[in-house]
């Protein structure tokens, strides 16, 4: 095979040209995409960097919300069972302050049922004597008993005072004109006599008196003067005292 120079020479040109094509047409093309491609992935790399820079940042103040979330919720569960505590020891309290009022008042109810049994046996005991003694008075009674009661009447109403006095007058003005006298045993004339005028020395004028009999007075008088009452009587005394022990 014969070398042939001018071939060679066309070869060398050729690839010089084929050189400057490339380094022209493609070579600057691929190195300036090269470099942006290059630009492009330091600057995703400095994104990626900020990005992990900040998700560590994140992830930083994560845990740090983290941690004061447990020392909140922590604070919160201390300051709950604070508070159940103090109001289960307030409740406590005002249950034992509770049991302590109803004991007391379970012993004022006692107590009361105590003096009320006590005051029924009292009344019990005074009505069985108020009984006896008006058995008793009964037995006992007599014109002559009566006779000094009647005496007791008028002395009686000879010492009134002057408000008792008024409201007799007053009495006296309101009624029918009569005095109404009821006594256990009949009055002879002058005992009529004696009740009249001191009933009269009382108003201060003459009076006019109806006589009656009631031997349930057992001994006595008792004198109705318009709607009042005066008496001296057995009967009227002991329902009086009856009635006084009921209402002590």
């Amino acid at each position: 095979m014969e070398f042939n120079w001018t071939t060679f020479l066309l070869e060398i040109i050729n690839f010089l040209v084929l050189v400057w094509i490339l380094k022209r047409f493609l070579y600057r093309p691929v190195l300036n995409i090269i470099a942006r491609r290059q630009q492009d992935v330091e600057q995703l790399l400095q994104e990626t960097t900020a990005e992990r820079q900040s998700s560590e940042a994140l992830k930083v103040r994560y845990e740090n919300r983290l941690a004061d979330w447990e020392q909140e919720k922590e604070g919160v569960r201390r300051t709950l069972q604070q508070e159940m505590e103090a109001a289960r020891r307030r409740g406590l309290d005002e249950l034992a302050g509770e049991l302590d009022d109803e004991r007391k008042k379970q012993q004022v109810l006692s107590e009361r049922k105590q003096q009320e049994s006590e005051h029924l046996a009292e009344i019990q005991a005074l009505s069985l004597g108020a009984d006896f003694t008006a058995r008793l008075l009964q037995r006992l009674a007599s014109p002559e008993l009566e006779a000094r009661l009647i005496k007791v009447a008028i002395d009686d109403l000879d010492t009134m005072s002057a408000e008792q006095r008024e409201v007799v007058a007053r009495a006296w003005s309101n009624g029918n004109g009569a005095i109404e006298v009821t006594t256990a045993y009949p009055l002879d004339q002058a005992r009529q006599e004696s009740l009249r005028q001191a009933l009269a020395r009382l108003i201060d004028e003459e009076v006019q008196c109806n006589f009656r009999q009631d031997p349930e007075l057992i001994g006595g008088v008792r004198l109705k003067i318009d709607h009042s009452v005066l008496h001296a009587n057995l009967q009227d005394e002991l329902k009086g005292f009856v009635e006084a022990s009921r209402d002590c």
